[in-house]
């Protein structure tokens, strides 16, 4: 446990760190821009297809896809109802801390440590159906749905879509690997060394991102949307976890990896999405800052319940 929880709090010290040195002058205030262009488009993408180096697909917990798929949607449509009449800027900061969960370099971590590799398989089918949403649809529907926080609006139609998922580095990584994956093709074990070598320094960078578009500035309003986020998030994240663990049809350990997802932070491309839109960038690091920190109280009291 205490391993697990070091490395959870050395995920908040990086954010802290990239704040101060902002705060510093180390870093501009648009420094974060040059490395979110490096996680979205290398880190990313190395950290995804080393995931695939060991992955088999088993077709025996297809059901977990649809379940990270499902629980995308079901927090897209929860921000499209709480924001209704709000501002373009208001309903995009609302979706991408709603929607998403950080799986790959936040829970799998602590499933390795104290699930079995079982469940740790039902946690990466699980991450599948998440990854297609937050890696590009999402950001492809909200673009053409909602727009841009200045009133822009792409075109809604198939082509615009899946033009921004094309344009999506992560996201075509994601499935292509998948469906590498699928035909049984595996790469040859020096190009896993090198994307190991790259995606490792991928949540040290996507935390050191958000810790540079921290702000804690924060108006009465803003607070309001923070406080009514943070309160919608972990009320639907707890009983949905709570109905895995006690109502779910699956085998113990897939109820509790799948109630350890939906418990998860934000996912920490949010806030980059955020900004290609034109929303508050600031807010949405704040709000994924504390739900990392949440996550990893939450995380903590789990394990101490199913082992005590």
């Amino acid at each position: 446990m205490l391993v697990v929880l070091s490395k959870a709090l050395a995920f908040v010290l990086i954010i802290l760190i990239g704040y101060i040195c902002k705060r510093r002058g180390f870093f501009s205030p648009t420094d974060y821009q040059v490395v979110s262009k490096i996680v979205l488009n290398i880190t990313l993408p190395c950290a995804v297809i080393n995931s695939f180096a060991h992955f088999e697909m088993d077709y025996s917990l297809i059901a977990a896809v649809f379940l990270g798929l499902f629980g995308n949607l079901m927090m897209l449509f929860v921000s499209l109802m709480l924001t209704r009449g709000d501002t373009p800027a208001t309903k995009i900061f609302y979706i991408f801390s709603l929607a998403g969960y950080n799986i790959g370099c936040f829970t799998l971590p602590f499933a390795q440590a104290f699930l079995t590799p079982f469940a740790v398989v039902g946690l990466c089918m699980f991450d599948v159906g998440n990854s297609i949403m937050c890696t590009g649809m999402t950001y492809a529907l909200t673009a053409s749905c909602i727009g841009y926080a200045d009133g822009r609006k792409d075109k809604f139609s198939m082509k615009n879509i899946t033009d921004k998922l094309l344009h999506s580095v992560p996201f075509v990584v994601y499935i292509s690997m998948l469906l590498l994956s699928l035909a049984g093709f595996h790469f040859p074990k020096s190009v896993y060394t090198f994307t190991e070598i790259v995606g490792t320094g991928n949540p040290f960078l996507s935390m050191l991102m958000i810790g540079m578009m921290f702000e804690i500035k924060l108006d009465k309003k803003a607070m309001g949307y923070v406080k009514e986020l943070f309160s919608v998030r972990y009320a639907i994240s707890l009983l949905c976890a709570a109905a895995f663990l006690y109502l779910a049809p699956f085998k113990q350990e897939i109820n509790y990896v799948i109630a350890l997802a939906f418990m998860a932070p934000c996912t920490i491309i949010g806030p980059i999405f955020v900004e290609k839109l034109g929303a508050n960038v600031q807010l949405a690091s704040l709000f994924n800052s504390l739900t990392i920190i949440t996550s990893v109280i939450l995380f903590t009291a789990f394990f101490i319940i199913i082992n005590g």
